[in-house]
């Protein structure tokens, strides 16, 4: 499956090739939504999954919460490289970071995360792989389980004809990545197979003038 995202790999390759290892300073992030979404994914929660966890600032952002343990899966061997090497920064939690796509999942025992991070990763994916992501997280998430959602604004036809975006086919765009770009009612009728939708909101990002699309979502 890795092959199919070759070109997004070595975008991703080249962006963490150029940071340093980080971690946080304290817990509070800069987007508020997105600091009381950690806040609600944490509260109660010992061990978080991130797919597509890049550097892996969201689960350091989770373990100063309070959380225990934490998994990151990245397709980038670069990303995974920094997480490993900011790891050791981190004044608390345990931390393992693997390179990986979706089928990295299927060696994951049933029920056994408490919580999942999926923030800008599945709608940067081909339809069948963020179908078969939902189905996977489903079954690794403990009953009663939470997930965040983040996902990129819903872009309109003037949008895309306006920025020059290449359709690839159907809503499935290319912006430089790959962008599944569904309405917000789809991607919570896709959401809703497995899981109760607890709360939406649009959250700002100043520094990109857009929108980002928060769910937080319960393993019903």
């Amino acid at each position: 499956m890795q092959e199919r995202y070759e070109s997004c790999k070595k975008v991703w390759d080249d962006i963490f090739t150029k940071e340093a290892a980080r971690v946080p300073g304290d817990k509070t992030l800069e987007n508020r939504g997105l600091n009381s979404g950690i806040d609600w994914l944490c509260a109660g929660t010992d061990f978080v999954l991130d797919f597509g966890c890049g550097n892996g600032i969201m689960l350091f952002y989770c373990a100063l919460r309070g959380t225990k343990k934490h998994l990151g899966i990245d397709i980038s061997p670069e990303a995974i490289s920094l997480a490993n090497r900011s790891k050791a920064k981190m004044p608390r939690g345990e931390f393992e970071f693997c390179q990986g796509d979706v089928s990295f999942l299927e060696s994951l025992e049933d029920s056994l995360v408490d919580g999942v991070v999926l923030s800008n990763i599945i709608d940067n994916l081909y339809p069948e792989d963020a179908a078969k992501l939902l189905a996977q997280v489903n079954r690794v998430l403990r009953p009663g389980g939470k997930v965040l959602v983040k996902l990129n604004p819903y872009l309109e036809q003037k949008q895309i004809e306006a920025w020059k975006i290449k359709v690839i086919a159907g809503n499935l765009l290319d912006d430089g990545l790959l962008l599944w770009n569904q309405t917000t009612d789809e991607w919570t009728k896709m959401f809703g197979e497995y899981f109760l939708v607890q709360d939406y909101k649009e959250i700002f990002y100043e520094e990109y003038e857009q929108y980002n699309r928060l769910f937080l979502l319960i393993k019903s």
